[in-house]
């Protein structure tokens, strides 16, 4: 018989809610089997993380990987596309003690070097001269303007103080390119007033002491067919796409089509997510992201994309399977 998708796919979230409501665990707080020692000699400051999860959801990741593989021999292979040099590659992090994040202070500028990433998009952390100096040697930085995801305590001010400093802060490093507001829109069903006077506010104080700064939101697939997003398109520069459950890469330029419809003549960069939190809550399929890594080379060739952003910093020891399929990847090309 034929893998059927649908099939796998409602296996497997079902398979993964059970375990969460028995294990206990919140979204996120999963990895792979010898974590807690890769942890042990590699970074101290984590916490544990349920490695069990991965076990017991092994049968149904299976079947859905079998009914994966059916659907993408059925697209064919992408064509050659550009190589995703590391000027084009960003990664994702910032110290927070949640979902098995570090708590040291450069973990995004350490862990880019991992992937030979030169850009960073810089979250969790606080808004500081002295966080932003530890970053000073990345070539493009982006970083978090609003309190959503923020790590507990890390930002004392208003969103709109928030992103006053980062422009002040950013006369003094010139690599801050702009902010990057995580799970933009991702809290309510359509686009509130209260919403847009949010973006336009923090727009407006980003751009007061240095114009060229550029202001990013992070948009979801799944939202892209349920809001109409022209509202913030005067506040924003730039959207960083996710696909929150993996089998939606399956259509990848189909989404970034879409999503360059809702925001046209914006900066798209393209997410990438190590750990699928939508479908599995566990590591992202290796052959999805390969998918997906060489739909950007071709998005990126065809002007779609500006970019790719890995997510993250944490995800290396979370899930060093995934994490050495994207390295390797990128290094071999």
């Amino acid at each position: 018989m034929l893998p059927n998708l649908e099939e796998a796919v409602k296996k497997l979230r079902e398979r993964s809610k059970l375990l969460q409501e028995i294990m206990r665990n919140g979204l996120g707080e999963t990895a792979a089997p010898g974590y807690w020692e890769r942890c042990a000699t590699a970074d101290a400051t984590r916490t544990p993380l349920l490695e069990e999860f991965s076990r017991q959801i092994y049968g149904e990741e299976s079947a859905f990987a079998e009914a994966v593989r059916f659907e993408l021999e059925k697209l064919g292979p992408w064509e050659k596309g550009a190589p995703l040099t590391k000027d084009k590659v960003w990664l994702w992090g910032g110290p927070t003690p949640e979902w098995g994040g570090s708590m040291q202070p450069d973990t995004l500028a350490c862990n880019a070097r991992y992937f030979n990433a030169e850009n960073g998009v810089y979250v969790y952390g606080a808004t500081s001269d002295e966080m932003l100096k530890i970053h000073a040697d990345m070539k493009q930085l982006l970083c978090m303007v609003s309190s959503t995801c923020r790590a507990p305590g890390q930002q004392p001010e208003t969103d709109a103080e928030c992103a006053e400093k980062l422009s002040q802060l950013s006369l003094k490093y010139p690599n801050i390119r702009g902010g990057m507001m995580d799970d933009m829109t991702s809290g309510s069903k359509t686009i509130t007033r209260e919403k847009i006077d949010q973006v336009a506010t923090i727009s407006a104080n980003l751009k007061k002491h240095n114009p060229a700064l550029e202001l990013f939101g992070v948009v979801y697939q799944h939202e892209l067919a349920e809001k109409d997003f022209t509202p913030l398109l005067p506040y924003l520069d730039g959207v960083n796409l996710w696909f929150w459950n993996q089998e939606e890469l399956l259509h990848l330029e189909k989404s970034v089509d879409h999503c360059r419809y809702q925001f046209p003549h914006k900066k798209v960069l393209l997410g990438l997510f190590l750990h699928d939190y939508g479908t599995a809550d566990a590591g992202a399929l290796p052959e999805l992201l390969l998918h997906q890594l060489k739909g950007a080379r071709v998005l990126l060739a065809k002007g779609k994309i500006d970019g790719l952003v890995i997510l993250g910093d944490r995800e290396i020891l979370k899930w060093p399977e995934q994490a050495a399929v994207v390295r390797g990847f990128l290094d071999a090309q």
